[in-house]
């Protein structure tokens, strides 16, 4: 009997931390939006040059945590080696973070401004990236969830100048 309740015991412990384990990357709402924006930050690479900073600028509708918006921050900390900012275009301007001529940055501008959930699988993110009146671009992401992870499955242009 103890032998058969042991069994019992160890059958469901490994239940449940299959299920804990299993959809991790799925269940970490930031994970789509890394995605897009890493996807939009390798789309036109020449306006990422000599970058300083990349500053980030959510809308306030997108349902990520701080803890997620911090995930972002240290990843592309971590990939492009630039200080990461929480400021708007016109913050950029006021902290002195552009050239001579104030419409151009000293660093990227990444906004995202819309996202719809179009099931649990996927989602559509609007995203845009900013460096200067003639160095900006937007997209429409949409990712997938397939295999235990986010992939983009189409990237499609709404803006570029």
């Amino acid at each position: 009997m103890h032998f058969i309740f042991s069994v019992v015991a160890l059958f469901l412990l490994s239940a449940c931390a299959g299920g804990v384990t299993g959809s991790s990357q799925q269940n970490e709402p930031g994970e789509p939006y890394r995605m897009a924006l890493e996807e939009l930050i390798s789309t036109d690479t020449a306006l990422n040059e000599n970058m300083e900073y990349i500053s980030l600028d959510f809308d306030k509708g997108i349902p990520l945590k701080d803890s997620d918006k911090k995930s972002i921050e240290d990843y592309l900390h971590s990939k492009y080696n630039v200080k990461i900012y929480n400021l708007t275009y016109e913050e950029l301007i006021e902290e002195g973070l552009s050239e001579q001529s104030e419409n151009t940055l000293k660093g990227i501008l990444l906004k995202i401004e819309k996202q719809e959930k179009q099931s649990d699988n996927n989602i559509a993110i609007e995203v845009s990236k900013y460096r200067a009146n003639e160095g900006t671009l937007s997209a429409k992401i949409t990712l997938t969830y397939e295999e235990g992870k986010w992939k983009v499955a189409t990237h499609t242009p709404t803006r570029e100048s």
